[in-house]
C-alpha cells in the first residue's frame, strides 16, 4: 500500500468522525450557541493536544507560530463564516457551497503553486460535486447574503488544506498542528467575548457531546489530517472531505435529533451518495492499481 493510500484512508476515517460530528452538534446547539460551542471545543482540544504532545512544544520557534497560527485563520474563518452563513441561508445551500472547496483548490492549486491536477482526480471531482449537488438538495437561486458567507467559508476551508500542504512539507506537523488548534480556540473565544457573549446552560448530554466532539472530532480528528495530508495532495484530500455529507447523513440516520426525527434517505440522496463515492474510487485509481500490481509481484 502506497504512502498515498495510506494517507486518503486515514483521511477517510477523520472524514468519518466529522461525520458523526454533524447530528451530535445538531442536537448540542439547542442547549448552547454555536460561537460559545465552538469556543469550548476548541479549548477542550488545544488544552489536551498540549498535554498529550508536552514535549513538542521545545522548539516552537516564531516559524512554527506563524504557519501554525496562518492554518489556524483560516480553520476559524471558515468555521465561523459556515455558522454565521447558516442564520441568512439554507441548510442545504450551506453544505453544497461550502463543498465546492473540492472545485476551488485545484483552482487555487493552479493558479497560485502552478500544480495541474491529476486527469482522474479532476474526474473524480466533477462526480463528486454533482453527487453533493444531489445530496444536499437543488440549490436555491435566490442567492443572499448567506451564501456569499458560506462562498468564503468554502476558500477560507481551501486554503486552510493548501497551507497545510505547504507548510508541513519539511517542518514538524505536530508542532504546527498543536499551534493551529490553540491559534483558532483563541479566535473562537474572543469572538464569544466580544461578538456572541452569550450565556450557556450546561446539562449532561452537552457536557458529553462536547467531549466527544472535542477530543475527537477536533483534537485527534485535525492533528491527523495535519500530519498525514502531506503524503496526499491537497486535490485528492478535497475530494475525500466531500464523503463528509455522506457520513452525516447516514449517522443522522441512527441518531434522532431533538424532536426525535431521524434523516430519510431518498432515491435522490443514493445516487449521490454512489457518484460521491465513485468520483473518490476514480480519484484512488492509479494508487489501487500500484497496491494490485505489488501483489502480482509477490
Amino acid at each position: 500500500m502506497t504512502k498515498q493510500l495510506k494517507a486518503d484512508l486515514i483521511l477517510l476515517l477523520v472524514t468519518a468522525i466529522w461525520g458523526i460530528s454533524f447530528p451530535l452538534m445538531r442536537n448540542v446547539l439547542n442547549n448552547i450557541p454555536a460561537i460559545p460551542y465552538l469556543a469550548i471545543r476548541f479549548t477542550i482540544a488545544a488544552f489536551l493536544l498540549s498535554i498529550f504532545f508536552f514535549k513538542k512544544h521545545k522548539g516552537m520557534n516564531r516559524e512554527y507560530i506563524l504557519k501554525g497560527s496562518s492554518i489556524g485563520v483560516f480553520l476559524f474563518l471558515g468555521m465561523i463564516l459556515q455558522v454565521y452563513g447558516l442564520y441568512y441561508t439554507t441548510a442545504s445551500n450551506s453544505a453544497l457551497i461550502t463543498g465546492m472547496n473540492v472545485i476551488l483548490v485545484p483552482i487555487f492549486l493552479a493558479i497560485l503553486f502552478k500544480r495541474k491536477t491529476e486527469k482522474f482526480t479532476a474526474i473524480g471531482i466533477v462526480l463528486a460535486f454533482i453527487g453533493l449537488f444531489l445530496i444536499t438538495g437543488a440549490i436555491n437561486m435566490n442567492l443572499n447574503f448567506g451564501d456569499l458567507l458560506t462562498f468564503i467559508c468554502a476558500v477560507a476551508f481551501s486554503f486552510q488544506i493548501l497551507l497545510i500542504d505547504k507548510f508541513t512539507k519539511n517542518k514538524d506537523a505536530i508542532k504546527i498542528g498543536i499551534i493551529q488548534i490553540w491559534s483558532a480556540a483563541i479566535l473562537f473565544n474572543l469572538a464569544w467575548l466580544i461578538v456572541d457573549r452569550s450565556k450557556i446552560q450546561l446539562n449532561l448530554e452537552t457536557i458529553i457531546i462536547l467531549a466527544i466532539t472535542g477530543v475527537l472530532g477536533t483534537a485527534f480528528a485535525f492533528m491527523v489530517q495535519t500530519v498525514v495530508q502531506k503524503n496526499t495532495t491537497p486535490s485528492h484530500a478535497a475530494l475525500i472531505f466531500t464523503v463528509e455529507p455522506i457520513f452525516g447523513m447516514l449517522f443522522a440516520l441512527i441518531i434522532p435529533d431533538g424532536n426525535g426525527q431521524y434523516e430519510i434517505m431518498t432515491y435522490i440522496k443514493l445516487i449521490g451518495v454512489i457518484l460521491i463515492l465513485g468520483g473518490t474510487f476514480i480519484s484512488e485509481r492509479n494508487n489501487i492499481m500500484n497496491v494490485f500490481k505489488k501483489n502480482e509481484k509477490i
